[in-house]
């Protein structure tokens, strides 16, 4: 059993794939990872470039017959895997070559927290996407390059803070690769994939630190580069509407609950 289970749901991302492959299998404790990737029957050519990878005994390949969203396939692989943590791994970001191991080691040294997350800067919709891919390459060899960057504002941090139930009705603190303990699951259930499309994992972290009582910290270092994807699920222009209701819906809905407490 691998220590760290990295849930990857596939869906159109042949683009984004090889870099990100690459850019997982440098992470300083991959060899204690099971990268899980789940095709949600995709129709481009995925497979492809995954296949070369698989010579890795830690990363696995399904592919369903039918798409159950981006939380159906999270369900699918959580339910489908044994390790102690989780990590989501969106293709579309990279990841610092320390990140899962320092989600780890904050983990490991403190029981009484249930989830782990991080700073990351972002890579505007302005600049090429190769870049970021050039940049994330760079600072994986030269971390001191990564905080230069920040120091000067060539790259801005994207916007997060430390854990509290209240800030976390002001944002998805979270935001987009959190670790978490397997067992947060036994109590809080599994991500909510019959009222949101793409709110699932900010209806599921509010439930757990409101509902539940779990417990987040941030650790304040820069550890991976969020990609303002303007194809993405969370941030195309014509999915604004549709988030912005699932966002106040599941807002309002723990901001009761919280003050009822």
């Amino acid at each position: 059993m691998k220590k760290v289970t990295i849930i990857t749901s596939l869906y159109k991302a042949e683009k984004y794939l090889k870099s990100f492959l690459e850019n997982i299998v440098k992470q300083t404790i991959f060899d204690d990872c099971e990268l899980f990737l789940l095709d949600g029957n995709s129709p481009e050519n995925e497979y492809e470039v995954i296949k070369p990878f698989l010579s890795y005994e830690n990363i696995r390949y399904e592919r369903l017959e039918k798409d159950p969203g981006i939380y159906g396939c999270w369900n699918y692989m959580i339910n489908n895997s044994d390790s102690k943590y989780i990590t989501n791994a969106n293709v579309d970001d990279r990841l610092i070559f320390n990140s899962i191991e320092r989600h780890v080691e904050i983990l490991d040294r403190f029981p009484i927290f249930d989830v782990s997350y991080c700073l990351n800067v972002v890579s505007e919709i302005a600049r090429s996407f190769d870049y970021s891919l050039a940049l994330v390459e760079e600072v994986n060899s030269n971390p001191a390059l990564f905080e230069r960057l920040v120091k000067t504002g060539e790259q801005q941090i994207f916007p997060t803070g430390c854990f509290s139930k209240k800030n976390m009705l002001e944002t998805n603190l979270p935001h987009n690769h959190p670790m978490w303990r397997r067992s947060i699951h036994k109590d809080c259930g599994m991500f909510d994939t019959e009222n949101y499309i793409s709110g699932s994992d900010y209806d599921f972290w509010l439930r757990a630190c409101i509902e539940f009582n779990k417990k987040f910290i941030l650790i304040p270092e820069v550890l991976g580069v969020y990609y303002n994807n303007p194809e993405g699920m969370s941030t195309k222009k014509s999915n604004i509407d549709r988030n912005m209701d699932e966002f106040r819906n599941i807002n309002e809905k723990y901001r009761a609950l919280y003050y009822s407490l």
